[in-house]
């Protein structure tokens, strides 16, 4: 009996390994073949488009920042550029190391959150860069059917969840692994036998996740090439039995290709001409996933044309392209709609903050991680799911104010009087002040302005002129600036910033990416 040691001992020694190349060849942004959106173009955008792509950039990549950093690098001419330098950037070693430091003191009540709230909180701690890109693009390939360990699963352990999320993704894409070499190397673990435990449902799963051969006739022979790797049921670990291998030549699996044992059937598939178009084709179903198959097969076969063999690089050339950004509307994940957000209300979370999240996610059927074949390519919008989504929005941010600093109070929040403890001097009035705090929390939130109604609205609950308690809960007669109090001037913005942000939590368009209306 042959553990898994045996076959990825020495396999990283050169250049190729099995015949798959190990490291990828990075694209330059010219290189993409899916044409990407432009300094030129966006600055050609209108003001209310501007905004709205802008945003949509930043929360696909779980990214917010406040309304003035916004118009600063909108301003600037060079938006896309800014973003794609603060994406590639290096994060330093004395940041990465803070961060790790920092997230140990999370707290975590089950065995698999122990694995995902560090992970949810390095994604909000670190600033962008290089470490947080590929941070964020594992977490992107572990919720997808590709590589999503399958914690609901009961022979999966959290460790698997572990070995995925790091030993197989972020070390690999700091290694600069190629997607082919990384796929490989997963498709041999253990963590993926532990989701498809026999030789048949190992080779069947493999086949339709990886090339979309739905092809029932090559079952049979991927189970042969497999026949004596398992999953031990005792030990729950895979082990390749010494001895029992398969011997017969198999050259009706693979076009040209000869298959005998269980790594040249996954280092054949890796290497197989449907493979990149279709691990691109399970990408383009999330980010374009209201587009018709004709549609999706077009953006596909535009992102091959680049032979992208990096993770990072066919995830940036979805991501930045014009398609995606101008065109592409879809339901934001709950990442995409909470850690952008909270980065931009410079919300403090505390020790159980994160698996606070991680129980929602569960709850709005967005679990991190456990689906057997990975989420739902759009974010479930059944009534009890949205429901989660829009309860764990509102109530664990959008009008939870810090209420107690300690780290070990359940109290977190974003700041009741920081959240606009600075305001332009030139706003000397109420009204002067709430109209700043909407277009600045509409904005950077949602990436649009109030409307004339929406604006009047807020203007009026604190315009002193139109108190009328009998017509609805006045703020009227609170200062918001020019006090010979400031410290109380800023709490009660804050108060009207959490009125503001209760409000915004209820648009159906905030749960929304919309770009091409």
């Amino acid at each position: 009996m042959l553990s898994l040691l045996f076959i990825t001992t020495g396999m990283e020694a050169g250049g190729t390994s099995f015949g798959i190349t190990i490291k990828a060849t990075p694209l330059s942004y010219d290189e993409f073949s899916l044409p990407r959106l432009t300094d030129d173009e966006f600055n050609s955008l209108s003001t209310e488009k501007k905004y709205k792509v802008a945003t949509k950039l930043y929360s696909t990549l779980y990214y917010g920042t406040d309304m003035n950093d916004i118009n600063t690098s909108i301003q600037s001419g060079t938006f896309i550029s800014q973003t794609y330098d603060m994406f590639d950037r290096e994060n330093s070693a004395a940041e990465v190391s803070d961060v790790e430091e920092l997230i140990g003191q999370y707290y975590s009540a089950t065995k698999n959150g122990q694995v995902i709230v560090p992970i949810l909180a390095r994604l909000f701690h670190l600033t962008p860069g290089k470490t947080y890109f590929n941070h964020w693009a594992a977490y992107v390939l572990a919720q997808s059917i590709l590589y999503c360990p399958g914690l609901e699963l009961p022979n999966v352990k959290e460790t698997d969840a572990y070995a995925v999320y790091y030993s197989n993704l972020v070390n690999e894409l700091n290694a600069g692994s190629s997607l082919q070499w990384i796929t490989f190397k997963h498709m041999i673990s253990q963590s993926n036998w532990r989701r498809f435990k026999s030789p048949e449902d190992n080779g069947r799963e493999m086949l339709e996740i990886y090339l979309y051969d739905m092809n029932d006739s090559h079952v049979p022979l991927a189970a042969q090439a497999l026949q004596n790797w398992k999953l031990d049921r005792g030990s729950n670990t895979l082990v390749i039995e010494e001895g029992k291998g398969n011997t017969e030549p198999i050259t009706d699996l693979f076009e040209g290709t000869t298959v005998t044992s269980g790594t040249d059937f996954y280092s054949s598939l890796v290497l197989q001409p449907d493979f990149l178009p279709t691990v691109t084709r399970r990408l383009v179903n999330i980010y374009f996933s209201t587009y018709t198959d004709t549609q999706k097969d077009d953006i596909v076969s535009q992102l091959v044309m680049s032979n992208p063999t990096a993770w990072t690089d066919l995830l940036k050339e979805i991501i930045y392209s014009r398609e995606y950004l101008l065109n592409s509307n879809r339901i934001r994940s709950f990442e995409e709609l909470f850690l952008p957000i909270a980065k931009t209300v410079d919300w403090h979370p505390h020790s159980s903050s994160f698996f606070t999240l991680y129980d929602a996610l569960d709850k709005m059927n967005q679990a991190s991680m456990a689906y057997k074949l990975g989420r739902a390519v759009s974010a479930p919008l059944n009534t009890y799911s949205f429901a989660w989504m829009h309860k764990s929005l509102r109530d664990n941010l959008m009008t939870k104010f810090e209420k107690n600093s300690s780290f070990v109070s359940i109290a977190d929040g974003w700041g009741l009087k920081e959240i606009f403890a600075v305001i332009p001097d030139t706003l000397t009035t109420n009204v002067e002040v709430a109209e700043y705090m909407v277009h600045s929390l509409f904005i950077s939130t949602i990436g649009r302005d109030a409307t004339a109604n929406e604006l009047q609205m807020f203007k009026d609950l604190v315009d002193p002129d139109k108190y009328d308690p009998d017509l609805f809960n006045s703020y009227g007669r609170l200062v918001l600036t020019g006090s010979d109090n400031p410290d109380l001037d800023a709490k009660m913005r804050g108060y009207i910033a959490d009125l503001i942000l209760d409000y915004i939590s209820r648009l159906g368009e905030t749960y929304q990416f919309i770009t091409n209306s």
